[in-house]
């Protein structure tokens, strides 16, 4: 069939210039990169947020000390905190400044004495110190709260003893002698170390997002945006030859040839979209081994939403081409539509958010249902049945501009 003959020839050529293939290629590639390394792990903290390094320096040899150690060390903290024990706390501090660890916690001697009310209910005030990476922005958060929710555990249970005492004390002539000590009771049985914290202190719920659990990765997101923005000029500038052809007259003479004028315009539409094929499929399987990007695990589904995904691309480069006065003018049209379509269509950002006008418009680009289609496989980890709408409406682009492209194609070359 002489239009396959004609998309193969044209898929060759661009793959023979250097430049061409820089900007199908190395482009995406290194913006991702950049991108995905800013928003993944250059701030210091760890992703996902888990074994988390922290050293307890507890020099506190009395039950306070102690429950501090037993919730942190409890199993329902076992994957979100890697907690070691040391007693030289400037030691503990200068792994924190070689960025080793992400906090320090420090119980100081004598805590459980000074806290804990006496058996004359007297007590004083002690702190508990907590030093953070301040290269770090989620761990500290993270530690700081545990340690607080402790921290208020323990108070809570010391001044309700201690207010029981008092209001016992004030009826001790109706409620009788025994009655009367209540508050040195109580401070002699937290004197003993009779404290049980750790079943009651801390309870916490590990929900994990998506099937997997898996964290999620800035690549995933990134490398499909930057693949089908891309994809968007790359498809454009494939279209745009046409009229390059047209105005060298390659074209013309082209038609003089016993080929069919209508297969002559779908081997240079299909020339766009094969080139559109492998330029998404060689970026696919580099990401792949260069970032570890992990497209799901419906082959179907992908390879059917990438098909489809450069067919409507393809189909919108050409339809604009056709309809474009000169190559010109075809070269800003795309390039136009190419960067609104990758702004509004979510190859930057996530479209989550979009409300009104503003998602209206999102959804008339061809970024957006890829997108949501390639996200749902990359990210969410979705199958074939989560993709078909992006499928339907890409099929439907595809379709419709193909038609008007061909459509208006044959009118243009046909005198």
């Amino acid at each position: 069939m002489k239009a396959l003959q004609i998309a193969v020839k044209d898929t060759l050529t661009r793959f023979r210039d250097w430049k061409a293939l820089a900007g199908m290629f190395a482009a995406p590639l290194i913006i991702s990169a950049m991108i995905g390394l800013a928003f993944g792990d250059l701030g210091g903290d760890e992703t996902p947020i888990e074994n988390i390094p922290v050293v307890l320096v507890n020099l506190d040899a009395g039950e306070l000390g102690q429950a501090y150690e037993d919730v942190l060390t409890s199993p329902d903290l076992a994957d979100l905190i890697a907690l070691e024990t040391m007693q030289d706390p400037q030691a503990a501090k200068a792994r924190i400044e070689a960025g080793e660890l992400r906090a320090v916690i420090v119980i100081p001697a004598g805590f459980s004495e000074t806290v804990i009310p006496d058996s004359q209910g007297n007590s004083g005030q002690a702190n508990v110190e907590l030093y953070t990476d301040p290269t770090a922005e989620i761990s500290p958060v993270i530690v700081r709260s545990i340690v607080e929710r402790i921290t208020a555990a323990i108070n809570s249970t010391l001044l309700a003893g201690q207010v029981a005492g008092q209001q016992a004390a004030g009826y001790a002539p109706l409620l009788g002698p025994a009655m009367g000590q209540l508050g040195a009771a109580i401070g002699a049985e937290l004197q003993s170390g009779n404290l049980n914290l750790q079943e009651s202190l801390l309870d916490l719920e590990v929900v994990s997002t998506g099937e997997t659990g898996e964290s999620f990765d800035p690549f995933a997101f990134f490398i499909p945006g930057m693949a089908v923005f891309f994809l968007m000029f790359s498809m454009f500038e494939g279209s745009r030859s046409i009229l390059q052809e047209e105005r060298h007259w390659t074209l013309q003479r082209l038609m003089s040839t016993p080929t069919p004028t209508w297969e002559i315009i779908l081997g240079k539409m299909g020339g766009t979209f094969l080139t559109g094929l492998l330029q998404f499929t060689i970026l696919m399987l580099s990401s792949t081994y260069l970032f570890g990007v992990s497209w799901g695990t419906s082959i179907l589904g992908l390879a059917i939403l990438v098909v489809l995904t450069v067919f409507a691309a393809s189909g919108l480069g050409a339809m604009l081409t056709a309809f474009s006065r000169n190559e010109n003018q075809a070269g800003v049209v795309g390039s136009a539509v190419s960067l609104v379509f990758g702004a509004l269509g979510g190859s930057f950002f996530p479209t989550d958010g979009l409300t009104g006008i503003i998602n209206i418009a999102s959804k008339l680009t061809v970024n957006r249902w890829a997108m949501d289609g390639f996200l749902a496989l990359t990210v969410n980890r979705g199958g074939l049945a989560d993709i078909q709408t992006s499928i339907l409406v890409l099929a439907v682009i595809g379709s419709v501009t193909f038609v008007l492209a061909t459509l208006a194609f044959q009118k243009r070359f046909v005198k």
